[in-house]
Parts: C-alpha cells; structure tokens; sequence
C-alpha cells in the first residue's frame, strides 16, 4: 500500500493502475482503500477516462465500491465539466447499499453549479433536506457562488439568511462570496452591512475579503484608484 501510496504522491498515475492490476493478477486481495487512493490521484490528475475504466474493473472484479469511492468520482468528473457522468455516478449510488450523504450531495451541487445548471443544483439541495440531511457551510456556500455567478443574487441572499436561520454559521468563504456578489451586482450599502455582520461574527477578512472592498470603495472594477481612507474597513487603498 505504501509503494501505491507512493506513486500516486508522485502523480505516477498509470503506474499505480499498473502496480494495482499486477496485485490482483498475483491472487493478493485488493481493498476498497487501493483503488480509492488511485481514484483520488487521478481525480487531482484530471485523467477521468482512467477513472471510468478502472471503476468498471473494480466493480466487475471486486472489492465493493464504498461511499468514499463514489464521492471521489462525483468529485473528479464533475472537476473536468462532465456532469452527465457525475450525475450518473450519483444515481449509481442512489441504488447502491451506500446512500449519498452531505459530501455526495456538495460534490454535485457544485458540478452542476459550475456547468451553469443552477436551478438543477437548487432542487437537488432541496432534494437533500427533504431527505433529512442537513446542508452544511460548504453547501450553502457552494449554491450561493452558483446563483452569484448568474447574477441572482437575491437567491443568494435568500440562502445567507436561511443558513442563519437554520444555525449553520457561515465562514470567511461565505462573506466573501456573498460580497463578491453584492459588489458585481452595486449593491454597496448591502455589502457594508454584511461587512458589518462579519466582523460582529468575530471573523477575520483575508486578501479576498480586502480585494472586493477595495472595488467597492473605488467603484473602478480594476481601474486606477487614488489613496483614500475607506469608508467600510477604515483600511487605506493604494494606487493600483
């Protein structure tokens, strides 16, 4: 396992699908954990037809695909735009003896998302709740940048507000997605209250945080700006 381990640390990818087929030809059993740690570098790897193959092996020789495995492979396809086969690889697991849970649900949400089908996305996080299961932070992050890319940002408001209501507390992420989206959409006074709310939070802006108030503070999207106190944070803008 450690020499496996290795080779895939190393992006040895087709050396790990090799090393792999060899074990089983010996006879030695191979588990679950394997061919998930191969699946999970050719993911990183972007080599999804390598998953394909070695998924299908794995099933038609053993061992069982476990939960991890499937969430790897929603995760990897839907990395390189192929959301019809990561929509599949969900299905798949519907009717497994595994059921999706939160990871499955998020690795989903944020393929179709990022294919542009958010109201898809949207159902399925309903789906999720009417099926027990809790969205998390990442969730509700993650369908926000979805409906702050098609520029609906008041669904994604909409969410903010339902995630506090539900206790689920939102992170730096959250705010940062949020106020991308308020900023791209002008809504200045929106974005200093949500500001506002952060910092009541007790939470820490990073570099993204500053980068969008900068652009609410110039109004420029990029242009040169002049030095100037500003008005949200108090934090001084430099001249790009």
């Amino acid at each position: 396992m450690s020499m496996l381990e290795s080779l895939c640390g190393a992006g040895k990818t087709v050396e790990a699908i090799e090393m792999l087929s060899k074990i089983h030809e010996k006879g030695v059993i191979t588990d679950t954990m394997m061919y998930n740690t191969v699946f999970s570098a050719l993911g990183k790897q972007k080599q999804v037809s390598h998953i394909h193959d070695l998924f299908e092996k794995m099933k038609k020789d053993g061992p069982s695909p476990d939960i991890f495995t499937y969430n790897i492979l929603i995760s990897s396809f839907g990395r390189v735009g192929e959301v019809d086969e990561a929509i599949k690889i969900f299905e798949e697991l519907e009717s497994s003896d595994c059921k999706p849970d939160i990871v499955s649900y998020n690795s989903l949400i944020n393929s179709l998302g990022k294919n542009g089908d958010v109201d898809e996305a949207h159902v399925r996080f309903k789906e999720m709740q009417e099926k027990g299961l809790n969205p998390d932070v990442v969730t509700y992050s993650t369908l926000m940048e979805c409906f702050g890319k098609t520029e609906r940002v008041e669904m994604a408001y909409r969410l903010f507000e339902e995630m506090l209501v539900k206790g689920c507390q939102p992170n730096i992420v959250t705010y940062n997605i949020l106020l991308d989206c308020l900023e791209k959409s002008g809504r200045t006074a929106e974005a200093v209250d949500l500001y506002t709310r952060m910092k009541q939070q007790g939470l820490t802006p990073d570099s993204i945080t500053y980068s969008v108030l900068e652009r609410l503070q110039s109004g420029s999207h990029g242009k040169s700006r002049i030095r100037r106190k500003n008005p949200i944070t108090g934090w001084v803008v430099s001249p790009m």
